[in-house]
Parts: C-alpha cells; sequence; structure tokens
C-alpha cells in the first residue's frame, strides 16, 4: 500500500508537498488542475519497473504503455531543463523481504523490510540524462540506508574498502549482482518492483464492447489499461475456481457482477456464453436486464454499462492487497450509479483490503462516500481528499477536512460549480420576464 507521494518539477507541479493516501483516496479538481498527472508519476514508475528492454533511466512511454509522457523536456516543469526531477514516495509492502545487514562489529543480521522509502531525482548532466540521487530508507523524514549519487553508488564496509556500483535506473538496478553492495541494492530495487505488480491502472476510457470475444487460454495480470483483457480475465478466472467470499459463501466473480447490476438497477444478470464454434473458443456477452427478460448483447447496450463494467471486474480480479488507480470510473453512468460506485468501492477496501486512488468530478460520488462516513460504513481516516487547483500554470493541492460524521469543514469555492448561484439567477430571470409579462 502507497502511504505517501511527493513530486516536484513533474509537468504543473512545481511542489506537491507530501501528499498522505488512504485506503480510499480521492483526487476532485477542475480540468487542467493537474491531479491525473500525480497519478501519473505512479504510472511512470509502474512502466519503468515492467519495460526491461531500455538503457534510459526512467521509461516516458510509448503507444503501448499507461502514459506516453514524450521526454524529459516535456515532463520537466516550465521546460526548465536545469531544473531536477524528483520523486519521492513512501510505501507498506504487501510481501514483507528480508535484508542482511551487516553491524558494524562486522557481523550479519536479518532484518525484515516491511516498508520503505524511495526518492529520486533525475536530472540532465552533458545532456544526458542521469540519477542525480538514489535513497531508500525507513521513511521519507528519517535517515536513508541507502543514498546514490551522480548516477552511481559508493559504499565503504566495515574494513574500509570501497565499492563502486553503476545505477541501471530510476530506482536502482534489475540485474541481481554479485557483490555484496549489488545484493543489498536489489533487495531494494526488488521490493520496488514488486511494490508496482500490484499496482493496477484503468484509464478513463474504455474499450468498446465486441459481439464476439476469442480466448486462447491466456491467464491476464490484469484487466489491461482500457479493459481490453476484461473477457480474457473473466474467463482465466473462471478456469481458476477464481472464487469472492460473500456473506460467508464462495461465488464467481461473474455471480458478483449480477449481484451488483441488480444493486445498482442496471441489469439483472451478466452471462458470458460460449459459442458453438470449430474450435470453442469464441465468447459472446449477454445482458439480461429483467429476471424473465431476453438476453441482450453487450454490444447492443446502453454505452454506460460497457464502460462501467471494466470497473466492476477490476476490483474482484485483482489480488487482495493491490492498489487500484481509477480514472473517471463513473463516466457515462447515471447520478444515482455514481453514488452507488462509492458503495463497492467502500466494500472493496473493506472486504478485499484494496486501496483505491481515484479521479473523479462526481458531486454524486462525493455525497454518497460522506454519507457512509456518517453512517460509519468507512472511517474518516480511512479516507484522504483532496481538491486540486491550477493558478497561472502552477497546480496547488488542498486536502479536505472531512470529520467523524463526513462533514467537509473547508469546503472549496466552486467545487462542482456554483449550483446556488445558478438557482438565484435563474429565480430573478423568472421574476424579470414575469415583470415584463405584466407590464405588457
Amino acid at each position: 500500500m502507497i502511504t505517501h507521494i511527493r513530486v516536484q518539477n513533474f509537468k504543473s507541479w512545481e511542489d506537491s508537498g507530501y501528499i498522505k493516501f488512504g485506503p480510499l483516496t480521492g483526487f476532485f479538481g477542475t480540468n487542467s488542475s493537474g491531479k491525473s498527472s500525480l497519478l501519473q508519476m505512479l504510472l511512470l514508475l509502474k512502466q519503468t519497473t515492467e519495460y526491461k528492454d531500455t538503457e534510459d533511466v526512467i521509461f516516458f512511454g510509448d503507444e503501448t504503455s499507461y502514459v506516453n509522457l514524450g521526454n524529459f523536456r516535456e515532463v520537466i516543469h516550465a521546460h526548465r531543463m536545469i531544473a531536477p526531477l524528483v520523486f519521492e514516495l513512501q510505501c507498506q509492502l504487501t510481501h514483507p523481504r528480508s535484508l542482511i545487514k551487516i553491524s558494524e562489529d562486522g557481523s550479519p543480521w536479518e532484518q525484515k523490510v516491511e516498508k520503505f522509502a524511495y526518492e529520486s531525482v533525475i536530472q540532465v548532466e552533458n545532456r544526458e540524462l542521469i540519477v542525480g540521487k538514489l535513497s531508500y530508507g525507513a521513511s521519507l523524514n528519517g535517515v536513508a540506508e541507502i543514498v546514490c549519487s551522480e548516477g552511481q553508488a559508493s559504499f565503504r564496509n566495515t574494513y574500509g574498502e570501497e565499492s563502486i556500483l553503476k545505477l541501471e535506473n530510476c530506482y536502482g538496478i534489475r540485474s541481481t549482482g554479485e557483490t555484496e553492495v549489488e545484493k543489498f541494492l536489489r533487495k531494494y530495487s526488488s521490493a520496488f518492483e514488486e511494490l508496482f505488480t500490484y499496482v493496477f491502472y484503468l484509464g478513463p476510457t474504455r474499450s468498446h464492447p465486441k459481439r464476439q470475444y476469442h480466448w486462447e487460454g491466456s491467464h491476464p495480470a490484469d484487466i489491461g489499461h482500457w479493459g481490453d483483457k476484461m473477457i480474457d480475465a473473466l474467463l482465466s478466472a473462471r478456469v481458476d475456481l477464481k472464487t469472492i467470499q460473500c456473506d460467508e459463501v464462495n461465488i464467481s466473480i461473474e455471480e458478483k457482477i449480477s449481484e451488483w447490476l441488480r444493486e445498482m438497477e442496471l441489469a439483472y444478470s451478466f452471462l458470458l456464453e460460449r459459442i458453438e464454434t470449430r474450435d470453442g473458443k469464441d465468447y459472446d456477452v449477454r445482458i439480461q436486464t429483467k429476471e424473465y427478460g431476453s438476453k441482450i448483447a453487450l454490444a447492443d447496450m446502453g454505452y454506460g454499462l460497457s464502460q462501467f463494467l471494466p470497473v466492476l471486474v477490476l476490483c474482484y480480479y485483482a489480488p487482495e492487497g493491490s492498489t487500484l488507480i481509477l480514472e473517471q470510473p463513473g463516466i457515462h453512468l447515471h447520478p444515482m450509479v455514481q453514488s452507488q460506485l462509492a458503495d463497492l468501492l467502500i466494500e472493496v477496501v473493506n472486504e478485499r483490503k484494496l486501496q483505491i486512488l481515484v479521479e473523479s468530478h462526481s458531486e454524486h460520488f462525493l455525497t454518497r462516500l460522506q454519507r457512509r462516513i456518517a453512517e460509519e460504513k468507512i472511517a474518516a481516516d480511512q479516507t484522504a481528499l483532496y481538491f486540486c487547483r491550477n493558478d497561472n500554470g502552477v497546480s496547488n493541492i488542498e486536502q479536505l477536512k472531512v470529520d467523524e460524521f463526513g462533514n467537509i469543514e473547508n469546503w472549496p469555492e466552486n467545487f462542482f460549480g456554483n449550483e446556488m448561484g445558478d438557482l438565484f439567477a435563474m429565480t430573478d430571470a423568472q421574476s424579470e420576464r414575469q415583470k415584463r409579462a405584466e407590464g405588457e
């Protein structure tokens, strides 16, 4: 679980300051306020850990990656090439790791790495991108256990022997290495990689539904960042007998999806059925709108349902303890369903121990979340809600102060527009028209 981040000189962020994450973290704000960029920082680090065929210290992306940010010049704040790009992150590991340390007397002892803080400074030097500094430690403000600078790590052991290690990327090294220095740093860099294997992303626009799906027996790690692997994931879960515990009974992911569709009054059931073909590898998706109604192809249903299904699938397909990054999960949904989206996310946070990072423009989603805090369905301290704004090209962030009754003490001006102002203006216009009509 990611507990804090900080970014400096990244796109519209000159300095975000330390941003605390909760199990359910929400980012709100106007368009181009910088909220997506905070999530892009994490995606940038994730794709760097996954992309092996590059010697770049950080992988800015291509057409197949989570984000495609171009190059350092396009990413660095105000295009100031002399400025350093700084990422900081603190996390609690899903699977703690053993780390062999050397004490002052030279004897080895084992330490469990259950959480760590990471800082990386990326800069241009002699027209080349280098890691100006890399550090791992117990906390963001604590003493670092490893500090690397000028693109390399230098360590001196208890006998005064010095080892030099060249960094491979912005988070350390990928190779296992032979020296004690390499093994020590690799423990942290591999823990960093593992952290991001449990980070999953679903973008704001999902794939269009197809009339038929062909499955070759793949078992994807996720559903794809546009939801394009959703059907592969469901069929994989069916073969692997992957289930969800519900009221002390194990049910399939497909049954759980149908439950939510009924709860949200979107449909009665979700059906993934094999089509009779020569190789038997083709399937179609049918939606039964009412209990005794006909089965309708997903491609013939409203667009909102096809865009929302990947959200449901990811919430139950991702391994327990994962971090989900969801951009506009309620897009194209009716306001009532946008409200119920909050209930879905609260359930998977509580029952599946997922961490949800969500970007949203939905007032209905936030209002339902406030209500559930008041009803004690989720504690206020399990949430972290932020409002982002952009002032003259520089993004700023403000944490919303939510009390135990769901009240927001520092509601930003025009958070979701000026609804009351519109109502007063409408009343004034009605009055003015009535006066004109009476004078004619």
